[in-house]
């Protein structure tokens, strides 16, 4: 393809206008993406922010944050959604997994609500679609004392809610 027109070098008003169509077509195309039905069914809880804690296998789901440090999936609640829908739909936009939020294990002193979420066979395999994380994995739960935690604490109580439920932590500084 010849990229010169007229004998100059590059046209640069043919190639705004490029741009512009290209970026126009690729907003577009984010804009009318399909969100992500949420699967739970039950009284909604609201919270600022919500996660899940899946296991399987003797493994726990974690990300790898950006911010540093190891965390289960878990974000920011858009307007009007409910706890359970933002820890799944956070959950399939870090990890690339459709889970099925069930039972609250811990609200955490900044409002964070973390469940138990179930894995079903039509989940797929890790695939995050967003780069909001550095990766997901499955990380041993023997392993747990080896990683670096995101925030201070959260091994402890994450290996409390594993080990003897969601009453070991009631009386954790960093839960209610």
């Amino acid at each position: 393809m010849n990229w010169a027109m007229s004998g100059s070098p590059l046209n640069t008003s043919w190639c705004r206008a490029l741009a512009s169509g290209l970026m126009a077509g690729m907003v577009s195309a984010c804009s009318t993406a399909v969100e992500p039905v949420c699967p739970y069914q039950g009284e909604p809880d609201f919270a600022l922010s919500a996660g899940c804690l899946t296991v399987v296998h003797g493994r726990m789901l974690v990300v790898d944050s950006r911010a540093g440090g190891l965390t289960p999936p878990g974000g920011k609640s858009r307007q009007g959604e409910s706890a359970q829908c933002t820890a799944h739909r956070e959950t399939l936009e870090e990890t690339g997994l459709d889970l099925i939020p069930r039972r609250l294990l811990a609200v955490f002193d900044t409002g964070f609500h973390l469940y138990s979420c179930e894995i079903h066979a039509n989940s797929g395999t890790i695939d995050p679609a967003v780069l909001e994380v550095r990766r997901a994995f499955w990380l041993e739960i023997a392993k747990m004392d080896e990683v670096q935690w995101r925030y201070p604490g959260q091994g402890e109580i994450i290996e409390a809610l594993l080990t003897e439920g969601p009453d070991a932590v009631a009386g954790h500084p960093a839960a209610d």
